[in-house]
């Protein structure tokens, strides 16, 4: 072996006029890396680990970083385009100003050699470099890597010397130079190539909506087929009993049937049990209509969520094909946003269940303390009424007054109560009949003196006025449990905007800037009023009472 040897390609005999591979010092002993390179490559690999850069930004630094450290004329890198063209997305140096964003040929040309070679070629001065008529001397082209094809082409052009005497000779260290950012370029390239097959998939799968889970399940299924050309498709999801139930399903659900649990494996099972994706080829059974005798893949992906297995899609491919890669990684995209869909519909669901439940409770409860308590002394009054008839009948009407007290706070109660058990009540009567409701039923429970400064039906949004009714309610219980308080002023203010609610009562106060654990009230109210981009206002302290202002938007204007 001599001291010199082909790196990259072998000179000459290429299929393009005037290209040949490049040569250059021996692999052991490399050209140490100058230090201005070693920062310049340093630097497109920070802007790659931290996303800072998009893809056209990082090919920028790329030119500029293989020019400097070649210290060469003119550096461009190319990217390669779905159909096959090349599109030159950077360039730094001696270069026609507008030449971003042009064509590069791509037959019978240093590019596309370097491409059909997979390596490294030097194109002579002339017309076959990618800049006829700017850079006379040589041009190295370096292949840019990719995963399913290559990222692009990174042409670097030389000048020539003075007198006409050409260029300097590229050589493997220069290659080898352009090496350390062509990883860096292929890893951009391919970022960018990943985001927009996602972006794609998004677009076909659409977002993410309130539809119900059978038909967003039925839109999967529908996606999954025509996303992958196949014969049918279908999601499974596992039932208390772990056992597999067809959900939703596009496509001749035979073919598919068969092919989950019939002449194959049960394939889908095995893909739950598995919890990772399964490829099973089997042969479609004779006399089925339509069916095909040749090998037939069925592929299987587990619907994961949060690490739990929740069902399985199942996609029949046609026969004599095999699913690739990115069939498999639509599908498995699919499954994620099956496994998504299914999840969030179960949580929405637990959490309704959950409100239910604690709704039921809470009015459980306020049953328990008002209207049971009210009915308890109705019959103690009564029964002490009829004793007094036959002993005392001059004192009869102090235990009728009683009973009469008593019905009349349980009355309120029934309600408030029968009020906050219909969910259009508020909408078909209004905050200020509500708020009145339950200052009368506030007053008769507790014995509290009330005042309503109310005004008006003011004007704004559902969502507001139901916020601020819970909010009153809210304050009000706290001021029955905690303050004390002889005396409650309610009060509500309109303007073409906000809508503003107080609650104040004379109480025994407390300190705002105090932590109370086990006491949400507070919290509650302030984010029931942030989800509505309002305020809330506290102003209290020991002993002087309590006095909470809530402003909310109208919810009107946009």
């Amino acid at each position: 072996m001599t001291g010199r040897t082909a790196v990259g390609g072998v000179s000459g005999g290429t299929g393009v006029t005037g290209v040949t591979g490049v040569t250059g010092a021996t692999p052991d002993a490399p050209r140490a890396v100058p230090a201005g390179t070693a920062a310049d490559v340093a630097d497109v690999n920070d802007a790659l680990l931290h996303g800072q850069l998009d893809r056209d930004s990082v090919l920028r630094l790329v030119a500029g970083g293989v020019r400097r450290g070649l210290a060469a004329a003119a550096c461009v890198v190319s990217t390669l385009e779905r159909d096959g063209t090349l599109v030159v997305r950077a360039a730094d140096g001696r270069v026609r100003p507008d030449l971003v964003g042009t064509g590069i040929p791509v037959a019978d040309s240093p590019a596309g050699e370097a491409l059909r070679r997979r390596e490294a070629v030097v194109a002579g001065p002339g017309p076959t470099t990618a800049w006829p008529g700017s850079v006379p001397g040589p041009v190295l082209v370096v292949p840019i890597p990719g995963r399913e094809r290559p990222g692009g082409v990174i042409e670097v052009a030389d000048v020539e010397s003075p007198g006409g005497a050409g260029g300097r000779r590229f050589g493997a260290d220069d290659v080898r130079t352009v090496g350390l950012f062509a990883g860096a370029a292929g890893m951009a390239v391919e970022h960018d190539r990943g985001c927009a097959d996602l972006e794609l998939s998004a677009a076909v799968l659409g977002a993410p909506g309130a539809d119900p889970l059978p038909r967003t399940l039925h839109q999967l299924s529908t996606s999954a087929l025509s996303g992958t050309g196949g014969l049918a498709a279908a999601i499974y999801l596992l039932d208390d009993n772990l056992t597999l139930r067809r959900a939703a399903g596009a496509g001749p659900a035979e073919l598919l049937e068969d092919g989950a649990s019939g002449a194959a494996p049960n394939v889908a099972q095995a893909a739950v049990a598995s919890r990772a994706p399964i490829v099973h080829q089997h042969v479609q059974p004779e006399g089925r209509p339509g069916a095909d005798r040749r090998t037939t893949a069925l592929v299987c992906v587990p619907l994961m969520s949060r690490d739990v297995v929740l069902g399985v899609l199942c996609c029949l491919c046609p026969a004599g094909s095999y699913p690739g890669r990115r069939d498999l990684a639509y599908l498995s995209m699919v499954a994620g946003k099956a496994a998504m869909t299914v999840d969030s519909s179960h949580l929405v669901a637990s959490a309704q269940e959950k409100a239910a439940q604690e709704e039921r409770q809470r009015l459980a409860r306020e049953l328990h303390d008002s209207v049971s308590q009210a009915l308890y002394g109705i019959a103690l009054g009564a029964r002490t009424a009829r004793e007094s008839i036959g002993q005392e009948p001059e004192r009869i009407d102090q235990p009728l007054a009683y009973v009469l007290q008593l019905a009349e706070a349980g009355l309120a109660d029934m309600r408030a109560l029968i009020f906050e058990l219909r969910p259009q009540a508020l909408a078909e009567e209004g905050l200020v009949a509500a708020l009145g409701k339950q200052l009368a039923a506030f007053r008769v429970r507790h014995g509290v003196r009330t005042r309503a400064v109310l005004g008006n039906e003011p004007a704004g949004a559902f969502k507001v006025k139901q916020t601020l009714y819970r909010i009153a309610q809210e304050a009000l219980q706290n001021a029955a449990k905690h303050a004390d308080a002889k005396n409650v002023l309610v009060r509500l203010d309109a303007s073409p905007t906000a809508l503003t609610l107080e609650v104040a009562d004379d109480g025994v106060g407390f300190d705002p800037g105090a932590s109370y654990p086990g006491h949400l009230g507070l919290r509650s109210m302030r984010e029931r009023i942030a989800e509505l981009g309002g305020t809330l206002e506290i102003h209290s302290a020991p002993g002087e009472g309590t006095r909470i202002v809530a402003r909310a938007p109208t919810g009107l204007w946009p």
